[in-house]
């Protein structure tokens, strides 16, 4: 196992990811470019593998002492519920859903659990909040059950089995719940926790990544138009969610591999933790702006300066006086 303890490099992955699906949003919600709502996509899936791959000390410190288990969802909870309620409450007025159906099924993070079960998807952003929220709830008491000597081997089971059963039943799954229902993605956080486990071996094919990556990312963005023409198809839709699970490694694996650049220079640590810090709340209420510039009528360039300097000044607020008072109530693990 992978013992080094703290990434910098991811913090800059996961500032880079926050500004990317905020600013393809908006470009694709507000000024209808499809390419960027594409692109928005791959953004949204690094998520789940940085998720996995971060929290893999977390996990294996719940296989190591079973007490872990309540202090993992205090911990977890803490960080990620009460910005949500807050963003959840905001979104919901903004959109005249207040305390409807729809707002309960988003409070549960059971919104995507079955395909079309929220008649109205106002916070389109949730369904991966949904998948994070459950993956925290369901697998460690899956894990833990098992023998602790054979984590690596059940979770590789479970990845597997996962990727069979979409398999299966993809043809009867439409394309866009085949790519965010909440218990199909399992395997994409699960993913990032393997590649952790397996970090030290992989971690010297560095150009090897690189070329791969090129080639993967220029299939998946030049051939965007013919794949989504044919993303019905049972195969298409299969492989096109691979391929974003395989780009979402690669691109991690990259980030890491310049972590020794990254470390070496307070500069780059301090950027890498401010833009780490704002990501949460950036993916969060990033949506609220796009509603409220939606009814503006300001230009192009007008519109994305507004959009991102308010991103990134309410982000700085919220992490300072909501986010940093509450991860300061966090119990440690043993």
């Amino acid at each position: 196992m992978n013992k080094k303890k703290y990434f910098y490099s991811l913090d800059l992955f996961r500032g880079f990811c926050g500004y990317g699906v905020a600013f393809c949003h908006l470009q694709a919600f507000t000024f209808k470019n499809t390419n960027m709502e594409y692109l928005s996509l791959l953004f949204v899936e690094f998520f789940f593998v940085l998720s996995g791959f971060v929290l893999y000390p977390q996990l294996i410190k719940i296989f190591d002492n079973k007490k872990n288990l309540f202090i993992f969802y205090q911990r977890r909870w803490i960080r990620t519920i009460p910005l949500y309620i807050i963003a959840l409450l905001v979104v919901s007025a903004l959109t005249s859903e207040l305390l409807s159906k729809d707002f309960f099924k988003y409070l549960f993070f059971i919104q995507k659990t079955i395909p079309n079960f929220a008649n109205n998807d106002y916070y389109p952003v949730a369904w991966s909040l949904s998948i994070e929220e459950l993956f925290y709830l369901f697998f460690p008491i899956l894990f833990i059950i098992f023998n602790k000597k054979n984590i690596i081997k059940n979770s590789i089971i479970i990845f597997l089995l996962i990727l069979v059963v979409k398999y299966l039943f993809s043809g009867n799954i439409d394309s866009n719940f085949f790519r965010t229902g909440t218990f199909l993605r399992f395997d994409a956080i699960l993913l990032g926790f393997l590649l952790r486990h397996f970090y030290v071996y992989i971690s010297n094919f560095k150009f090897l990544t690189l070329i791969i990556f090129i080639i993967m990312f220029s299939l998946y963005y030049f051939g965007q138009n013919y794949i989504i023409s044919l993303q019905e198809k049972q195969e298409i839709k299969y492989l096109f969610v691979l391929n974003l699970q395989l780009l979402s490694v690669l691109s991690l694996l990259l980030f890491t591999f310049i972590e020794p650049v990254i470390a070496k220079s307070k500069k780059f640590i301090n950027i890498s933790l401010l833009i780490s810090q704002q990501t949460y709340s950036i993916y969060l209420i990033h949506i609220i702006f796009i509603y409220l510039l939606e009814k503006t009528q300001f230009s192009f360039i007008v519109t994305n300066i507004i959009y991102i300097s308010s991103l990134f000044i309410f982000s700085l607020l919220i992490f300072n006086y909501i986010e940093k008072p509450l991860l300061g109530l966090r119990p440690k693990m043993n």
